[in-house]
């Protein structure tokens, strides 16, 4: 009975080492899809316990970015259904190309401190384009701890974006949004208090 199952077991193995893992299918499948674009580059990957890192590497690299990611994140979305799409289990895919993401990140970071001078100096709301949840998130993050302006996420699909609102101060004489009338009010309170 040992042998037996020591026999299975040797079977198993090597039918386990003959079949290719997850990670090296969706290496593969994307590797076959950027040669069929016409890209010359190659993908490295990095297996982590709950997320599975690709980058694109190589000359035409910057090319599987497309227009503000778009290309990237349709990749990454098909690299992600390949590797997650038959197993009971899920593993976060990342896919990145010449760094693309962390510099995108930090103009997203940018945009929204420059968003939130100008919404604490003019007192408007302002709305972004739209953008994918990560982006908008990143977004959302950058102010979550405004003492200025707070962050929602408007729209339906596609055309979701975030807009950036100014805080409205309970303190009337220190907001910029005081409605006149009351401003008066406390000044002609204070000149009666004189006489």
């Amino acid at each position: 009975m040992a042998e037996k199952l020591e026999e299975q077991l040797e079977t198993v193995s090597a039918e386990l080492a003959a079949e290719p893992s997850d990670k090296q299918k969706v290496v593969e499948f994307l590797q076959n899809v950027l040669n069929k674009m016409g890209l010359d580059c190659h993908i490295e990957a990095i297996d982590q316990e709950d997320t599975l890192l690709l980058n694109i590497v190589g000359e035409d690299a910057f090319a599987a970015i497309g227009y503000r990611g778009e290309t990237l994140d349709a990749l990454q979305y098909l690299c992600s259904l390949m590797h997650n799409g038959k197993s009971g289990s899920f593993k976060r895919v990342t896919l990145d190309a010449e760094n693309y993401r962390a510099k995108r990140e930090k103009a997203l970071q940018r945009l929204a401190s420059n968003l939130e001078q100008k919404v604490k100096r003019t007192g408007k709301q302002a709305s972004l384009e739209p953008m994918n949840p990560y982006e908008r998130r990143v977004i959302h993050t950058a102010l979550q701890n405004s003492k200025f302006v707070t962050t929602q996420s408007e729209g339906e699909g596609n055309a979701r974006h975030v807009v950036v609102t100014p805080l409205v101060k309970n303190d009337i004489l220190n907001s910029p949004n005081a409605p006149r009338k009351t401003l008066n009010f406390v000044y002609r309170s204070e000149k009666k208090r004189r006489r």
